[in-house]
Parts: C-alpha cells; sequence; structure tokens
C-alpha cells in the first residue's frame, strides 16, 4: 500500500456554543489540514498526482477560508453573519476539528470517488490541525456509489 498526502491550511473562526472551556465563544484559528490517500500505485509507481488531490479540497478551502464555520442549528451566529453579510459556511454538524475531518472525508468519497477508483485509491485519512499542539483525524475507507452530502445552508462570501 502507499500513501501520499497534500497539506492545505485556512485562517477561520468558529464557536461551539454547548461548551463550557472557552470554546464557546467566537474565536479563530490558523488551520492545517492533511488530506492522505491510500491505494495501489500504477505500473510507474505514482498512485496519485498532487493536483488531482488539491482539485478536490480546494473548494471547499477557497470557500472556508476568512470566514466562520458555523453549525446548521447555531440559528443566533447564523443570523449575526448574515445581518453583518460576514462570509461563512454553514455546515450541518458542530464545528469541532473531529467534525470538519469527518466532513472532508465524506466530501472526498462522495467528489472523488469517480478519480479514486480510477487510481485504486482504497482509503482517505484526513487530519485537521487547529493549533500547533491539537488535531483530530478520521479515515475513511473509499466505497463505490458514495451517499452525497447534504449541505445545509450555503457558503457566503
Amino acid at each position: 500500500m502507499t500513501r501520499v498526502a497534500k497539506r492545505f491550511r485556512w485562517e477561520g473562526a468558529h464557536r461551539l456554543p454547548w461548551h463550557t472551556g472557552g470554546c464557546q465563544h467566537l474565536h479563530g484559528h490558523s488551520y492545517t489540514m492533511m488530506v492522505e490517500v491510500a491505494g495501489t500505485p500504477d505500473e510507474r509507481g505514482m498512485l496519485i498526482d498532487f493536483q488531482e488531490i488539491k482539485r478536490l479540497v480546494h473548494p471547499l478551502v477557497q470557500a472556508w477560508d476568512h470566514a466562520t464555520l458555523v453549525a446548521a442549528d447555531d440559528t443566533e451566529l447564523r443570523q449575526a453573519l448574515e445581518r453583518l453579510e460576514m462570509k461563512h459556511a454553514v455546515l450541518p454538524y458542530d464545528t469541532t476539528s473531529e467534525n470538519l475531518c469527518r466532513y472532508v472525508a465524506e466530501h472526498l468519497a462522495h467528489e472523488g470517488s469517480e478519480t479514486f477508483r480510477q487510481h485504486h485509491i482504497t482509503t482517505i485519512r484526513v487530519r485537521v490541525q487547529e493549533t500547533e499542539t491539537c488535531y483530530a483525524e478520521v479515515e475513511q475507507a473509499v466505497t463505490e456509489g458514495a451517499t452525497p452530502l447534504r449541505l445545509v445552508g450555503a457558503m457566503q462570501e
């Protein structure tokens, strides 16, 4: 099995309104994300071109950079951001690092299913780091016919 990875970064804000340790307040991070795929390389020894990974991930990073990530059920923050006409992205669940990993992995499994099948990629691993010392990671098998994400709301700029 061969693994390749590409790193992405963005600046963003979020809050976890149910949290009691400080993260309930709107705050920002310099996020970094590592997207790794694994599978069987072709006869020349290449698994996938890094530009293919970038093509699949870049729309998310572009939408999230200098935006507020907000959970669909955080209506107070959503209304404030809409009223102020602030760039934000609405996610179907809380904006924890774990859920961001899950969201990206599901996005890739759906949007990249054909590309991954062509390149014999079997596994996606996503690591989101929100501080220098903290990260979350999700690993997901690539399956045929992945269910599309149900996006809530619209990404705003």
